[in-house]
C-alpha cells in the first residue's frame, strides 16, 4: 500500500455511503437514517487521514532494519534517529485516532483472528494511521473490470484527486473496503527508543526492537460503498 494522504471525508462527499465500521454503536432509539449519518461521520473523523510523518517513520524503520542486517551501523543509527523525529512530528500532526487493539485486526486472515483477540488489549490508545488502500469488498465476487475499478480509483487517492476516485467507484457500482494501516503511537516511540539505545551495543537487540514496532501494525477497514443511482420519477402525463 502506498501513502496517500486521503481525506476519506472528500472521498464520502463525491456521493458515496459509509458503513458504521468501527464508529461508536448509536443509540438504539436513534433513527436508522440519523445513525447511518452519524456512523458515516464518525468514521471520516477516526480514519479521514494518514499520518505522513508516521509513514515516514515506517519506512525509516523498515530501512534501519534492513540496514542493521547489512552491517550498515552507522547508517542504521541514522535512520533510527530520523524515524524518532517523525514519530514526534506525527504526534502533532492531528491524524491519531483513539481505538482498541481489539477492534483492529493483525492481518486480513481469519486464522490470526483468534490468537489476536486473545492477547490483544480493550483500552484505547492512540493509534497512527500510517498507509491506506481500497481493495475490493469481500462479499464481491471479483471481476477484471471490477479489480480495473478499484485500481484505477487507487491510482486517483494517490493522486490526490478524492472526488475522481469516488467518481470511479459510484459509476462502476463498486462496494469497496478503505484498508487503513496504524501503528500504536506511543509503544511505536518506545520501541525506537529502545532501538537507538542498543544499536552501538547490541545490534541484535536494536533490530529487535525495530522488529516490535513493525510487528505492532494492525488494520482497521471502512466500508465505501457506491451511491445506488435512482432514476428519476417519470411526470405522470395530466
Amino acid at each position: 500500500m502506498k501513502k496517500t494522504g486521503l481525506l476519506l471525508a472528500a472521498l464520502l462527499a463525491s456521493a458515496l455511503h459509509v458503513g458504521p465500521g468501527f464508529a461508536q454503536t448509536p443509540s438504539p432509539a436513534t433513527p436508522a437514517a440519523s445513525a447511518s449519518s452519524a456512523g458515516a461521520d464518525a468514521a471520516a473523523q477516526d480514519f479521514g487521514r494518514l499520518s505522513v510523518d508516521g509513514g515516514t517513520a515506517s519506512e525509516d524503520i523498515a530501512l534501519a532494519r534492513q540496514a542493521i542486517f547489512d552491517g550498515a551501523l552507522d547508517a542504521a543509527s541514522r535512520l533510527i534517529d530520523d524515524a524518532s523525529m517523525a514519530l514526534e512530528r506525527a504526534r502533532v500532526d492531528n491524524t491519531a485516532f483513539q481505538k482498541a487493539e481489539t477492534d483492529l485486526q493483525p492481518a486480513r486472515t481469519k486464522t490470526t483472528h483468534s490468537t489476536h483477540t486473545s492477547s490483544a488489549s480493550s483500552a484505547p490508545v492512540a493509534w497512527l494511521p500510517v498507509d491506506g488502500e481500497l481493495v475490493l469488498n469481500e462479499s464481491i465476487e471479483p471481476t477484471p473490470e471490477k479489480t480495473a475499478a478499484v485500481a484505477a480509483a487507487n491510482r486517483h487517492l494517490r493522486a490526490g484527486n478524492t472526488a475522481r476516485a469516488g467518481e470511479v467507484l459510484k459509476v462502476s457500482g463498486i462496494d469497496a473496503d478503505y484498508i487503513i494501516a496504524a501503528v500504536p503511537l506511543e509503544q511505536t516511540r518506545k520501541d525506537v527508543a529502545r532501538a537507538a539505545k542498543f544499536i552501538k551495543s547490541n545490534p541484535y537487540k536494536a533490530s529487535e526492537a525495530l522488529r516490535d514496532a513493525q510487528n505492532a501494525v494492525r488494520y482497521a477497514a471502512v466500508n465505501v460503498q457506491a451511491a445506488s443511482q435512482q432514476p428519476s420519477p417519470v411526470p405522470q402525463a395530466k
